[in-house]
């Protein structure tokens, strides 16, 4: 039945998830040691030490674990590691290596480490059943406290019982009930499948259960989601019968062709046709699954606009850290893309040779794992030519086999008689250190990450930035060879390259960050991206690459044979823009329909601080007033330029190098205007000193027609500035009242 798990291998896991339940949950045993670990002891202190005990507070799952873990007992702490494993033994999309570390690290804080062999740790055993999606490790805390009150609940149990529940599909379904649950679970859904999988699909969402009902028997949304587990698991088993009389094999899975193009698509979820749109907005209502909505958000599209020094930039920075996996969290797909993405061609052309014991021909090394994520980071398909020019440029012109004349060091290729392409005995670490260094981390794996793995990518407009830039564009190549012409490509842009690595990895979000973004032409920069941007028309992919849903369209001056591109819906796009340099009324209208717009205005609340008796909020909102009525609201000055302002000196410096010269350029250069923003209730400005010019002082004979006096202004020199001066901008002789400080 449903033992068959395509591309997977269910053949240890299942006998591995018996010998669990037996040793585990019937017994008080452990599945990594001979020690009595499943205990209702240990699993109280659990509780008391991890459930009754949150960490809300900054870092990563593990980092937070091991603290709530110091004081626990050690065999609680391995117990701990051992729950760890059960609820990663069906997750395929955490790697097998990721797995292992895990669970050893865990095991490690109780003061001893594991063996280097544990027969529950092979490969087979942690290669998983079928994919948790992105929930299984943004929400492993909740499956983790899930499964300590699944452990309190059955071991108040008696051996008999638990024997009788774990072994019975309908009594196992009746007592699952009884366990408290927060929220809508995944450890559940992939027990019941560990546990009876001549019953139960190997499904971790009962969104997936229900779109399989809706796309081969019809059956409206409406009466799916009021079905129960076991009518779920009933309606399935008579489905999978009907098909695999249909197919004549008992070999059918709903994850593998070709019955997954009949249910995995939007298109076919209901007999209703809504918008994409709709579709995520009506799971997030629904509540269908908690995990699953964090993976099928709408997509975010957002510009946060104000003046010069409101903290846009500050804002972004705060979101990257949303697309930051922390060494401990990363996964086999965000590394590998992040690594190849440090490194030029060459580099992972010359890695890839060295880890293949043969020569081999140019179509075989672009197979290469390397080479492969390589190309879809880069969104290429065709990277045959891009490969033969390095190899041919970087191989010593000692051979006269090869005909290219332009060789640039360092030459670290060769081919022989046959053309085939190996390594040259050269060392690496000498001749090619980038090589070496990606050489040494693919190695290493996933678990030897020691820096953070950025899920973004950030760029700064300006009003240069093109099309060519951003999305696609030509670039010169290396000739082939000494009698041919200069080449050119077609090579992605920021732009693309950010859109291949989210398709690539559909299970996690991914960022643009564009600074500045109204400093370029935006109309022209994205081109007809300008449709595909829109989160209705986002496209949707598989893990397999496949297009789910969305839009896709031939970009320019590619070949019909290339790939169509579609912005993925896992890509979110934040920009920031600085209304001093342009209104946003000036955007095109186009862009500002596909854009929440987010004004930061300044924020006078954060500057309630005196410096020697100048109130520093007072003072910003009392110049930012008379720039409002002088000139509009988009020219006021941030809150972010008094932050730092912890002296009269430091007062003085700020005005004198950031906020006189910020007046100066807003008004071009008109004095007399900065003058009066910076004047005193004395009617004069003691930072900026006028003198008048007279002509018939200054020529012998003064020039005709035009003014014969003039006016000159200077910044007098800040050392003269008081606490006096700067109180005097805001306080009136008549001590009119301010108005409330603007709130954020």
């Amino acid at each position: 039945m449903s033992r068959y798990i395509g591309s997977n291998d269910s053949t240890y896991i299942l006998p591995a998830a018996r010998e669990w339940v037996d040793r585990c949950i019937v017994d008080d045993g452990s599945i990594l040691s001979e020690e009595r670990l499943w205990t209702l002891e240990n699993f109280r202190e659990l509780e008391r030490h991890y459930v009754q005990s949150p960490d809300q507070g900054s870092g990563t799952l593990n980092e937070k674990l091991e603290a709530q873990l110091a004081t626990a007992p050690a065999p609680a702490t391995r117990l701990m590691a051992e729950v760890v494993w059960a609820v990663l033994l069906f997750p395929s999309n955490i790697g097998i290596e990721r797995k292992r570390t895990d669970i050893r690290k865990v095991w490690s804080w109780s003061g001893s480490e594991l063996p280097d062999t544990v027969p529950m740790l092979d490969d087979a055993v942690l290669s998983g059943i079928g994919s948790g999606g992105p929930g299984i490790n943004n929400h492993r805390w909740r499956e983790l406290v899930y499964l300590v009150g699944f452990g309190i609940a059955i071991k108040s149990r008696s051996k008999e019982e638990r024997a009788r529940v774990f072994s019975d599909y309908d009594a196992f379904l009746d007592w699952i009930e009884t366990v408290p649950i927060d929220g809508v679970r995944q450890f559940p859904l992939m027990l019941r499948y560990l546990l009876f999988p001549d019953r139960v699909e190997r499904m971790s969402s009962d969104i997936d259960r229900r779109k399989v009902l809706a796309a081969f028997q019809g059956t409206p949304r409406k009466e799916l989601r009021s079905l129960s587990a076991r009518e779920l698991d009933e309606r399935l088993l008579d489905l999978r019968r009907h098909l695999s009389e249909q197919y004549e094999t008992e070999d059918i899975d709903f994850y593998e062709p070709p019955l997954k193009e009949r249910w995995n698509s939007d298109e076919v979820e209901t007999p209703e046709t809504r918008t994409d749109g709709q579709r995520a907005i009506e799971r997030v209502q629904d509540g269908d699954d908690e995990n699953y909505s964090v993976e099928r958000r709408l997509a975010r599209n957002v510009i946060y606009f104000g003046p010069p020094g409101t903290g846009k930039t500050y804002t972004i920075s705060k979101r990257m850290s949303e697309y930051t996996d922390q060494p401990t969290d990363v996964d086999r797909a965000d590394w590998l893309l992040e690594l190849v993405g440090r490194y030029r061609w060459r580099s992972v052309i010359a890695a890839a040779l060295s880890l293949m014991p043969e020569p081999v021909r140019v179509h075989e090394l672009e197979q290469h794992p390397l080479l492969v994520a390589k190309a879809r980071e880069r969104n290429r398909t065709d990277v045959r030519s891009s490969i033969r020019s390095d190899l041919m440029t970087h191989t010593s012109p000692e051979d006269t086999s090869i005909g290219l004349k332009d060789r640039r060091e360092p030459y670290v290729f060769q081919r022989n008689s046959d053309h085939l392409w190996s390594l040259a005995p050269v060392d690496l670490r000498e001749e090619d250190p980038e090589a070496a260094s990606l050489l040494e981390e693919w190695h290493r794996g996933p678990g030897g990450v020691s820096r953070p793995v950025h899920r973004y990518r950030l760029v700064t407009f300006h009003p240069s930035y093109s099309y060519e830039d951003f999305v696609i564009g030509l670039r010169p190549t290396a000739p082939s060879d000494e009698s041919s012409p200069v080449g050119f490509e077609l090579v992605p842009g920021t732009f693309m390259q950010i859109c291949a690595a989210a398709r690539s990895n559909p299970g996690k979000r991914y960022a643009l960050f564009i600074d500045e973004i109204n400093r370029a032409d935006i109309a022209r920069v994205f081109g007809e991206l300008i449709t595909l941007i829109e989160p209705d028309k986002r496209a949707r992919y598989g893990e397999d690459g496949r297009l789910i849903s969305g839009l896709e369209v031939q970009l320019p001056g590619t070949s019909s044979e290339a790939p169509r591109f579609g912005v993925p819906a896992n890509l979110d796009i934040y920009g920031t823009m600085n209304t001093a340099d342009r209104s946003i009324a000036l955007l095109d209208i186009a862009l500002r329909r596909r854009f929440e717009f987010e004004e930061l205005p300044p924020r006078y609340a954060d500057l309630d601080l005196r410096i020697e008796g100048v109130h520093l909020g007072r003072l910003l909102q009392r110049i930012n007033d008379r720039l409002e009525f002088l000139l509009d609201r988009e020219h006021r000055i941030g809150h972010a330029y008094l932050m730092k302002v912890g002296s009269m000196d430091d007062l003085r410096r700020t005005f004198a190098q950031q906020i006189i010269p910020l007046l100066q350029e807003f008004f071009f250069d008109d004095w007399g205007r900065v003058a009066t923003v910076l004047s005193t209730d004395r009617g004069r400005s003691p930072f900026i000193r006028g003198s008048d010019l007279d002509a018939n002082a200054l020529f012998h004979t003064p020039p005709e027609g035009g003014e014969q006096t003039r006016q000159s202004f200077s910044v007098t020199h800040s050392s003269e500035w008081t606490a006096e001066d700067f109180r005097a901008i805001y306080e009136s002789a008549a001590s009119e009242p301010m108005p409330e400080a603007e709130q954020p």
